[in-house]
C-alpha cells in the first residue's frame, strides 16, 4: 500500500467485552463449534429418555437414565462454560480489564494493512494483505471482522469507524467479492 491512498483508517481499542464477542463469534457462529457438543446433548438426552422408559421394567433403568441426563447437560455446559473462561483469562493475559489501543487497520486500493500499536508509523513494521488473499469479512451487529487468513482477523468495532459501519461494509463491498462477504444478526 505504499504511495496508494488510504480510503478508511480505524485506530482500534479492545477490552475485554470487544475480546469476548469476537471470540464467541469466532468460535460459535463462524467455525460453528456449538455443533458438535448440541448433538452429543440431543443423543445422551434420548439415551436418557429410552432408559426412564424402561424404569420398572428393567433393573437400573432409573440409574442409567440419571447417569445420560447429568452426561447430557454436563459435559456440553462444562464446555461452553471452560471455554469463555478461556477467553477471560486470555483477557487478563493481554491486559484488556480496560480500552487499550491494539493496532490501527487501514483499507485502501491495494488491500487491508495492519500497524501494530507503538509501530504504527514504521512501515517495516506494517502488515499487508492485498484484497485477492483476504479470507473474508463477517458483519456482526457490534463490528465488522476481517480476516487476512481462516485464523487471524483484524476487529473493527463499530462506535470506532471513522463514519460509521457502513463506510467500512460498503468500502470492504467495493473491493471483495459477495462471496466473501458475509453479515450475521
Amino acid at each position: 500500500m505504499v504511495g496508494k491512498q488510504v480510503e478508511l483508517s480505524v485506530p482500534v481499542q479492545i477490552d475485554a467485552d470487544i475480546f469476548r464477542d469476537f471470540a464467541a463469534f469466532d468460535v460459535l457462529q463462524r467455525q460453528k463449534r456449538w455443533r458438535r457438543p448440541l448433538v452429543f446433548a440431543l443423543a445422551m438426552l434420548v439415551f436418557a429418555v429410552i432408559c426412564f422408559a424402561q424404569a420398572g421394567r428393567r433393573p437400573g433403568a432409573e440409574i442409567m437414565g440419571t447417569a445420560f441426563l447429568v452426561l447430557g447437560l454436563g459435559l456440553p455446559l462444562i464446555y461452553f462454560g471452560m471455554f469463555f473462561r478461556s477467553v477471560a483469562q486470555e483477557s487478563r493475559h493481554m491486559g484488556l480489564s480496560h480500552l487499550r489501543t491494539a493496532y490501527r487497520v487501514e483499507l485502501g486500493e491495494q488491500g487491508v494493512r495492519m500497524r501494530p500499536v507503538g509501530r504504527q508509523d514504521q512501515l517495516q513494521a506494517a502488515e499487508d494483505c492485498p484484497w485477492d488473499q483476504v479470507y473474508g469479512a463477517w458483519r456482526t451487529p457490534q463490528a465488522i471482522y476481517v480476516y487476512v487468513s481462516s485464523a487471524r482477523a483484524y476487529l473493527l468495532p463499530n462506535e470506532q469507524i471513522p463514519g460509521g459501519p457502513d463506510a467500512a461494509w460498503n468500502l470492504l463491498s467495493g473491493y471483495l467479492p459477495a462471496g466473501k462477504l458475509h453479515q450475521t444478526r
